[in-house]
């Protein structure tokens, strides 16, 4: 702009050698204001444009987030109770004689000398069996005369074997009877059943996490560090939660048969079933909250630093801006001045 001001100014002293033309620094100083009024309504622009983008990251990130409510209150209350049952909870103690009658039937149904010589004789049968039945055993002799002969033994044995166990669960179902699935008993059986499956969904969801690293089904060579980062967090998340969701399935069909194993009303084992299974899925989720609420934390943490760096940069270009349009105003105060003398 400064240079055009000076060609038109020694355009107009050229064509009238005899009158000197003033130049208009009226109009030079009215279109230099332009670009800067303009740079100005830019930088406006690009701010409230990064403040939406911010506004919708952060609603984005909110959706996740439980939201305060009767929702919310009513689930924190359901898990205290929950996480209570599972780690302090205590059945009721019972009495002397039903302890005793407990501890003989137990006893017998474990320490059973007929259960012992029907467990004997079943191995004894499967290892005999397991000597003679080689590869081609049907067109090999004796071998075709000696397999089906042991496999009568070895079906004798099993059934012999099933009906001792049918009278051992008996007594161990009556045995369970006598102190109820509310005693202290029941409360721990159930507790170490739960936990047994827990470990079995943590255990299951590691080796799909090993699997998936070791086969390298997430991420891809173009993906940046922090998108390839959140693919295997949301991977992690996924496997833990298809593990313990599937710990939690299997929890309540054993509960269901543990419930029927001590004979309880029909009352009192739903009363049971719903306070145990709501302990069990309240633990799951809590665990996998947990995990789904760092990570969303994590995202909203490294969203909203990513913007802050955005708004600095933007910062600084804008008091670039600034000072430039400055230097501009103070170099067009330099000219009028220098050209004053045309006038």
């Amino acid at each position: 702009m400064t240079f055009d001001v000076l060609n038109q100014s020694c355009v107009d002293f050229k064509s009238s050698p005899g009158q000197l033309v003033a130049p208009d620094f009226a109009s030079s100083a009215e279109g230099a204001s332009q670009p800067r009024r303009q740079g100005t309504n830019e930088t406006m622009d690009e701010r409230v444009n990064l403040r939406r983008r911010e506004g919708s990251t952060a609603v984005g990130v909110a959706r996740f987030l439980p939201q305060p409510g009767p929702k919310l209150y009513g689930g924190l209350v359901w898990m205290a109770f929950g996480l209570y049952v599972l780690f302090f909870a205590q059945g009721y103690s019972i009495s002397v004689q039903q302890e005793q009658i407990y501890s003989e039937l137990m006893g017998q149904a474990i320490f059973s000398e007929e259960g012992r010589m029907a467990e004997r004789d079943i191995q004894i049968a499967q290892r005999n069996l397991d000597q003679v039945q080689v590869v081609f055993w049907r067109w090999r002799e004796p071998y075709s005369k000696l397999v089906p002969m042991r496999q009568k033994e070895y079906d004798i044995a099993y059934e012999e074997y099933k009906r001792v166990s049918r009278e051992r669960d008996k007594l161990i179902s009556e045995a369970k009877s006598t102190v109820g699935i509310w005693s202290s008993y029941g409360v721990e059986e159930v507790r170490s059943k739960f936990w047994g499956d827990y470990q079995w969904g943590k255990d299951f969801a590691k080796r799909m996490t090993f699997w998936d690293f070791l086969l390298g089904s997430v991420g891809g060579r173009d993906e940046e560090a922090w998108v390839t980062l959140m693919r295997w967090v949301g991977q992690i998340i996924m496997n833990f939660t298809v593990g313990l969701v599937s710990a939690l399935v299997s929890f309540g069909f054993s509960l269901v048969g543990i419930i029927w194993a001590y004979k309880t009303s029909l009352v009192s084992g739903i009363l049971f079933f719903t306070v145990a299974f709501s302990a069990a899925s309240a633990m799951v989720a809590f665990f996998v909250g947990g995990m789904c609420a760092t990570a969303v934390g994590g995202v909203y943490m490294v969203a909203q630093s990513s913007a802050a760096r955005l708004e600095d940069r933007r910062r600084n270009a804008g008091a670039q801006r600034v000072r430039y349009e400055e230097q501009f105003r103070r170099q067009q105060q330099y000219q009028q001045q220098h050209y004053q003398h045309y006038d």
